[in-house]
Order: structure tokens, then sequence, then C-alpha cells
């Protein structure tokens, strides 16, 4: 009876010691990551176009949590890029406060609080459809469509980063043929889409 009791105690021990590490490790790992040198080149308004898609490496739990999934990708996080009365904003889909999708100015998603790198890709697509595409992105903000915490693609007024930009396109007639991931939740599995597939896509080139 000792030896059994000694054996589970010890089992116990174990288990939370690695518990424990695991914890280290991570918020270790994690401190690194939001603590990377901010490696992003001044962007103005002459280095963008309407419908040019930007993505950055950011800062947030999020962010790591996509890093750890996604760890080969330099970006975690993506938006679309709308000229509007010579000013450059980004659309996009992000937890915060009210959840509600963001239109924000160019310099704000830049700032160095919630991204250590950042690209510009630009499609291949003329500027009507490019319009269009922007048109739909900012539809969704004026609609208040909210982030979608369940990561689900099959809701359309929740989205999350990616799929705004993915539904964006859809609803201006281009299907983008992106790559799925299956990632077990708590809340159940879905497939999702990491911001580094459009970087693959011969549609998209890199322009900064």
């Amino acid at each position: 009876m000792i030896k059994k009791y000694c054996s589970y105690s010890t089992l116990v021990i174990i288990i939370v010691f690695i518990l424990l590490s695991s914890t280290f490790i991570i918020t270790i790992n994690y401190k690194n990551f939001n603590h990377l040198k901010r490696n992003i080149t001044q962007i103005k308004l002459k280095d963008v176009k309407n419908g040019d898609l930007i993505l950055r490496c950011g800062r947030s739990t999020e962010s790591y949590a996509i890093h750890l999934t996604d760890s080969n990708a330099e970006f975690t996080h993506i938006g679309i890029i709308k000229i509007e009365n010579n000013i450059p904003y980004v659309i996009h889909a992000v937890p915060h406060k009210n959840n509600f999708i963001k239109k924000e100015r160019l310099n704000e998603f830049l700032n160095p609080k919630k991204a250590s790198k950042v690209a510009i890709y630009r499609t291949n697509f003329n500027s009507t459809i490019l319009k269009n595409v922007v048109m739909q992105a900012n539809t969704f903000f004026e609609k208040k469509y909210i982030f979608d915490n369940e990561y689900n693609l099959q809701t359309n007024t929740k989205l999350y980063c990616t799929e705004l930009i993915l539904k964006s396109f859809q609803n201006a007639g281009i299907h983008l043929n992106v790559q799925t991931k299956k990632i077990k939740y708590v809340i159940g599995n879905h497939a999702i889409i990491f911001p580094s597939e459009f970087t693959k896509k011969p549609h998209f080139k890199r322009v900064i």
C-alpha cells in the first residue's frame, strides 16, 4: 500500500513538474516573441495602393498562438489597404474591446506596440476589380460585423482576419484557392486559413 502511494505521489510530482516546465518554457518563448526588435520600414502613401494586402507579425498572445501553429511563417495577421481621401487605412478583423471589424489608419496598424515586422503584397488584378474587393471589405466594416472567435468559415457576419480577405475577394467574384489547416479547439475542429497562405499564391507579389 505504501509502495503504491509512493508510486502515485511520484507520478503526480513528475506530471506537475512537466506542466510547470512547459508553462515556464512557453512563457519565456512568448516574452522573447513579444520583445522582438521592431523591423518595419517606414511606409508612406506612395508605397501602397488600394487593395494591397498588408501583413504584420503581431505581439499579442493571439499572434503568438498563430506563430506556434504556423511556425514557418513570418506573419501572424493580415488586412487590406483602402485609400480614402489620400489617406491609407487598413480594414482588418482582430479581437479587441467591442470586436467589430476595424478600419484604422496605416500608422496605427503599424504601431510598434502591435507589430514587429510588416510586408505589403500586391495583386495582379486590375484597379476596377480591386476597388470592388475593397468595397466588399468596407461593407463588412460598415455593417459592424464582428471578429469570429470560433474561427468558423461557415459564418458570414463573424469574420477572422484571413476570412475577411477571402470573402472580400469572393464577394467581388474572385475565388482564391487558399489552403486551410485543421486545428483542434476546445469548441471543436475548424479549418483555419493562416495569413501565410496568401503569400503563396501567384496572384500576390511582395513589394515591401
